[in-house]
């Protein structure tokens, strides 16, 4: 890995004299500062690692998004329809037959919806075309990275396509009908934008940034995030010229390419943020973002004299973004606003069908949040994201996490005062006496942060978020340690945690890996190294980790067997050793190194495949794996064919007379895969008033409501048959504290269940699930049927 001096990349500074600022040429100083009007490529402080010609590079692109598409598409109906993607494809349907579906922020923003509905209309309603659009935005993710090629180096770039096309949770994620995926593309293509207008200062990169910080707030509200964490980092390169405009030193006009952007992300998502002033809406007495469960009111809007507040709020925001804009660059800012405007106001008002999702795209969205943020979906612990991540992304994790690490030993002192203060932080959390108390969080009894925990806790986050300005490191780097750590920060806080939020999660680190990658790569001479039989690591270090494997995880107590088997094995990791170290002494230890990290990489990236493979295409919806999240069963999925063969044999086809139980939400994913059925009731099978009628011939009954439903059902029906309709991964990890987590990795007895569960998916509890049961009428041939 190359470190560079951060001094070489800081701007030129320079003075305010008669009314234009005048750069200093010869300012070597090493404060922080944003580049005014010299930048990286100029130069030449990058990296290009490893070259290939143009032609065989764009065949291995090609070959990828070959690959990605067919693991993307490859039996993309087979799996049952979750609960979420019903929803969203019922949904998208309607608008589909000329229904229409307006904006509701429980399902996110439009953009969903009209991807699907054009997939529908161009491919007809099923599964596989309701997936459709995510298995091509997954596809297509894998070619965002050359964006980002002149920073992270040509092999970077490919060394991130390749982590894309296999990332086991990317390709979960692109099989599903969420919105993540699209988040996924806006998000890296934004922050390879960012980075080519600040080096090529071109405002057509400008133009482009508008329309993906568009398309991002119209799928979903993540992008609130996206946009805090770059402007965060931007805020730290540019807070001296911001000084120099506060104090009329310099104007927005002369801001440089990074404070620009910088500009443009405040002027675009300032509209969009007039309703963060609902956390203080109890302060001042008003509904400006209603609370989940409030009768009468959706969550998230205003209420009574809040609407006349929330008007007067999104005024005032959006008339401060125009007034910026219109003193920073006039031109520029007219043509990035039109673009963003544009795309926001035709997506939510579904092209001008609807005006008032506009409204509700605008402050709804975000109030919605905000009110979801206590109710915390999902109840997962602070470490959910490292488990996902240990299970699935443990490539890419350790790659970054490796280069992490490296920086910080080779920057001197200063990101040890930051390691200081984090396990300060850790240690205090992890006193439960001190840190946590009983308290009740929306009406139930919850663990809560005392003050000293609260104080524990934001120095942990605050020394995390510092921790890449401690580090002497270009600043490119800096920026994607920062994207990373501030990314994990947000998710971690945030009261709903997913599964399906890791996608946004491993984004920034693979990005991050790529580029270490590169780095590692370029600096082999490969020749050398291949003459001194460096390639023998090839056979060397997976035979070493062989044998430590058979250390750690073995019994090798006392005995005379397992004597002279521990005796066999140290002396082989002598041999091996020793072996390393002959050829270190030829090509260099760092060499050496490095190829050992490249062959351990190799061997990971086999284990990733194989947890992609069996996550996707094995247990694609059965959650013996944590990415399957409250799945609906394959019972539901086979048990909507049986129907369709029995509504073609009585001839009713899609007339015939169903009835389903709708507690527990049992209507999802009925209501997707019954959508072209016109006699379906769906009711309550608890309550009094639920009657099933003579006429019906196929009835589907909650497991909590069959003793009540069997009196109720006419004469002339077969006996019930048990099936599991939601099914979900067994939660043992919940509500450990910070000291219970890292006790368990110290512990070499808890060590045995967490690879069993690694290598072979098995698991020491048994799934969850609630069940129904299905009658069909005697009047159905059941063998025809078969």
């Amino acid at each position: 890995m190359q470190i560079r001096n951060s001094k070489t990349e800081n701007p030129v500074n320079g003075r305010w004299t008669k009314g234009r600022w005048v750069r200093k040429e010869n300012d070597v100083s090493g404060r922080v500062n944003s580049e005014d009007f010299t930048t990286d490529l100029d130069k030449g402080l990058f990296t290009s690692g490893l070259s290939m010609p143009f032609r065989v590079e764009w065949g291995v692109y090609a070959s990828l998004v070959l690959v990605a598409l067919a693991m993307r598409l490859y039996d993309l109906g087979g799996r049952a329809v979750h609960h979420d993607e019903s929803l969203h494809g019922y949904f998208a349907y309607q608008m589909f037959v000329g229904g229409g579906y307006d904006h509701n922020p429980l399902m996110h923003g439009m953009f969903l919806f009209h991807s699907i509905a054009t997939s529908f209309f161009l491919f007809g309603d099923s599964e596989f075309s309701m997936r459709l659009p995510m298995a091509l935005f997954g596809a297509g993710l894998v070619l965002v990275p050359l964006i980002l090629k002149p920073r992270i180096g040509q092999f970077g770039s490919l060394a991130c396509a390749i982590l894309l096309t296999f990332s086991p949770s990317l390709i979960y994620y692109s099989r599903f009908a969420r919105n993540d995926i699209f988040m996924a593309v806006f998000t890296l293509a934004l922050v390879g934008v960012m980075w080519r207008y600040i080096d090529e200062r071109k405002s057509r990169w400008l133009y482009f940034a508008a329309a993906i910080i568009a398309l991002g707030f119209t799928t979903k509200e993540t992008q609130y995030i996206v946009i805090a964490v770059l402007g965060a980092y931007l805020l730290t390169q540019v807070w001296s010229e911001l000084k120099e405009w506060i104090y009329a030193r310099r104007s927005l006009a002369e801001f440089s390419p990074t404070a620009s952007f910088f500009v443009l992300l405040i002027v675009l998502s300032l509209p969009l943020l007039a309703a963060s002033v609902a956390i203080f809406q109890n302060t001042l007495g008003i509904t400006l973002a209603a609370e989940d469960g409030v009768p009468g009111i959706a969550t998230g809007s205003p209420n009574g004299v809040g609407w006349s507040v929330a008007l007067v709020i999104s005024v005032i925001f959006l008339a401060a973004s125009l007034a910026i804009g219109w003193y920073w660059k006039r031109m520029v800012f007219l043509a990035v606003f039109t673009v963003f405007a544009f795309i926001f106001v035709m997506i939510f008002s579904n092209f001008g069908s609807y005006p008032a999702g506009v409204g509700s795209g605008s402050w709804q969205s975000l109030g919605y949040w905000i009110a979801q943020q206590d109710v915390a979906r999902g109840n997962q612990p602070w470490y959910y994201y490292f488990m996902l991540g240990s299970v699935y992304e443990f490539l890419p994790f350790v790659i970054a996490g490796s280069a992490i690490v490296y920086y910080g030993l080779k920057s001197g002192f200063r990101p040890l005062i930051n390691i200081a203060l984090i396990i300060l932080g850790f240690t205090l959390l992890a006193n439960d006496n001190l840190s946590f108390q009983n308290g009740l969080v929306k009406g139930e009894e919850r663990d809560v942060l005392t003050y000293v925990g609260l104080l524990s806790l934001l120095v942990v986050y605050g020394s995390f978020i510092a921790l890449p300005f401690a580090l002497k490191i270009s600043r490119f780097d800096r920026f994607l340690i920062f994207w990373v750590i501030g990314t994990f920060v947000a998710y971690i806080h945030a009261g709903e945690k997913m599964p399906w939020l890791m996608v946004n999660l491993v984004i920034p680190v693979i990005v991050l890996a790529g580029s270490t990658l590169n780095e590692i790569v370029s600096s082999i001479k490969w020749r050398e190294a291949w003459r001194n039989y460096a390639g023998l690591c090839l056979i060397g270090v997976p035979v070493s980790y062989l044998l430590l494997w058979k250390l750690v995880f073995n019994d090798l107590a006392s005995s005379a067997n397992q004597f002279l088997t521990t005796w066999m094995i140290f002396a082989s990791l002598g041999f091996l050793i020793l072996g390393f170290q002959v050829i270190s002494q030829r090509i260099g230890r760092s060499q050496s190194l490095r190829i050992i990290g490249l062959v351990s990489i190799l061997l990971l990236f086999g284990f990733t495949f194989r947890a992609g493979w069996i996550a996707n295409y094995e247990n694609g919806d059965v959650p013996q794996e944590m990415l399957v999240y409250t799945q609906t069963s394959p019972d539901l999925h086979n048990l909507a064919k049986e129907i369709e063969r029995t509504a073609a044999l009585t001839g009713d086809r899609t007339a015939i007379k169903l009835a389903i139980d709708t507690k527990d939400a049992y209507q999802w994913p009925w209501q997707w895969y019954l959508r072209r059925y016109t006699e379906v009731i769906y009711s309550d099978h608890s309550s009094d008033k639920a009657v099933v009628g003579d006429d019906r011939l196929i009835v589907v009954v909650n497991e909590h409501n069959n003793a009540e439903s069997i009196s109720k059902l006419p004469d002339g029906f077969s006996e019930g048959r048990r099936l599991v309709h939601r099914w979900w991964f067994p939660e043992r990890y919940r509500d450990l504290k910070p000291g219970e987590f890292f006790g368990t990795l110290i512990n070499r007895n808890q060590w045995k269940g967490s690879v069993d569960y690694f290598i072979y998916r098995e698991l020491s509890n048994p799934l969850g699930s609630i069940d129904s049961y299905v009658y069909f009428s005697d009047e159905i041939d059941f063998a025809s049927v078969k």
